[in-house]
């Protein structure tokens, strides 16, 4: 039964390590963090199995398959890139990233003459 529930802290803490691995990845992040805190119920279920305690063992497993569904769910859900509309306040009207002050004084009397034309 020992080497069971070693077995199961071995991978569990795995899973923590490979989620926290992904999170560094700024492609992977939330999928990474839910996985690693998916993985926190199976150390509490492996730890049930080494205390030979029934409860901690349910309770880390009920979580666990709750966590599984979150992420299944999660994964379903299509995500929306995050856009700037072209017309936001702090971009001007050329769709330029750049604010005002960051803007060199060449391109601010460009920008002021196009103005003072329309």
């Amino acid at each position: 039964m020992t080497a069971i529930g070693l077995l199961l802290l071995v991978v569990a803490l795995g899973g923590i390590a490979l989620g926290i691995f992904m999170a560094v990845d700024p492609k992977t992040r939330d999928s990474g963090k839910l996985f690693a805190i998916w993985w926190v119920p199976g150390v509490a279920a492996a730890s049930g199995v080494l205390m030979r305690d029934v409860v901690t063992f349910t309770v880390g497993i009920v979580c666990f398959v709750v966590a599984g569904a979150v992420i299944l769910f999660e994964d379903r859900r299509p995500r929306q890139a995050q856009v700037r509309e072209k017309g936001d306040l702090a971009r001007g009207p050329e769709g330029d990233g750049r604010l005002d002050s960051e803007k060199t004084t060449q391109e601010n009397r460009t920008q002021d003459s196009r103005r003072a034309a329309s």
